[in-house]
């Protein structure tokens, strides 16, 4: 059996890119350039939604929503501890208080029993983090926040085409954010977008993302985009579904063939349909570590071992935010991730089911 070179990154070139390049050369490429506001209208076409906002990262995106929520230090956030390291960040930078809740058992949905235990007199917003383009149950953390009158945020940085019953996760919660990095869907380099239908958020959004007069009583900061990166958004905008109909071809066809007994593809939340950023596969006993070990000797690439993925606050500088979290615990020792990206073709794709097919755990660990 051959091993392959696969890399995570994927970063499409298009014939319009030089040409939209070029336009944003020719007229600005600061954050006011007319690219990004056609950018920022394109996207709104795109996903449906009143206002969109480009910004220039997924962190800054999450700084700028959250901002214009209104929240403010001391204010707490639930969030799940499956969620990317950055996504705590932009809490913690705003001097706002992460509060960890378990996620249900086979998908990333935040657990809303769980959260109704974490809440009290300071909890002010709830963020839904979907991991890997999978879906989750938006539609009932949406109650659950309504219930409460929290502001919701779903951070969707992996999960840009995903849906819940035919609609994108966005329009489920207040805002939306996500990164345009060259390990996402849509890639700019560098970049990020707020989604809303709430013309008052978006209007405060804009406000601290492009600030005027930075001495006004309430100064912002410029998380702007700028116009190289627009333009490539532009150009690459039009194919993002193309793609995402790849990438969830190339999920199925791994997941028909795949016939070992100790593998299992996680199940798909109900009336969801994944984004296709990755395929995600579970160690039916529970621990990945061999499986990652054979997956990496044979050349395929996985975000669990990149990034040492582990709930949040098993990493030191969340000791302090410690809790039992007993799904999410599970769901990080048992999965692993697969490329599915459209450099990922049909025949790679066979040789990333004979790799995972000819997967054996050792009777005694060896990692």
């Amino acid at each position: 059996m051959n091993s392959l070179s696969l890399t995570d990154r994927f970063d499409p070139v298009g014939p319009n890119e030089t040409a939209f390049l070029g336009k944003a050369i020719e007229t600005s490429i600061s954050g006011q350039s007319s690219i990004v506001s056609y950018y920022e209208d394109q996207l709104r076409e795109h996903f449906g939604v009143r206002e969109a906002i480009a910004v220039s990262s997924g962190f800054g995106a999450l700084v700028v929503a959250l901002s214009a929520m209104g929240l403010e230090p001391g204010d707490k956030v639930l969030l799940t501890p499956t969620c990317p390291l950055c996504t705590a960040y932009a809490l913690t930078f705003m001097r706002l208080e992460p509060v960890f809740c378990d996620i249900c058992r086979d998908d990333f949905s935040m657990s809303v029993d769980h959260a109704a235990f974490r809440l009290d007199s300071m909890t002010r917003a709830i963020i839904d983090i979907p991991m890997w383009g999978y879906p989750i149950a938006a539609d009932a953390t949406e109650k659950f926040a309504k219930e409460h009158k929290l502001q919701f945020l779903v951070d969707v940085a992996l999960a840009h085409q995903t849906k819940l019953h035919g609609q994108f996760l966005c329009k489920y919660a207040g805002a939306a954010t996500f990164s345009t990095h060259s390990s996402k869907n849509i890639v700019t380099g560098e970049g990020g977008v707020v989604l809303t239908d709430d013309p008052n958020l978006a209007s405060k959004a804009r406000k601290f993302c492009h600030p005027n007069n930075p001495q006004s009583a309430n100064p912002g900061l410029n998380y702007a985009l700028g116009g190289l990166q627009a333009a490539l958004g532009v150009s690459r905008l039009p194919r993002l579904e193309s793609d995402v109909v790849h990438r969830q071809a190339i999920m199925r066809h791994i997941t028909n063939g795949l016939d070992n007994p100790h593998l299992e593809v996680l199940p798909i939340t109900t009336g969801g349909t994944p984004g296709g950023t990755k395929l995600i596969v579970r160690e039916v006993s529970g621990n990945n570590r061999q499986l990652l070990r054979h997956q990496l000797d044979h050349g395929v690439p996985s975000d669990i071992a990149n990034y040492n993925c582990k709930p949040l606050y098993e990493y030191p500088v969340f000791y302090d935010r410690s809790v039992s979290c007993p799904n999410a615990e599970k769901m990080l020792q048992s999965i692993t991730t697969i490329p599915v990206h459209p450099e990922v073709d049909f025949e790679t794709a066979n040789e990333i089911i004979e790799i995972l097919n000819s997967y054996r755990p050792a009777v005694k660990e060896g990692l």
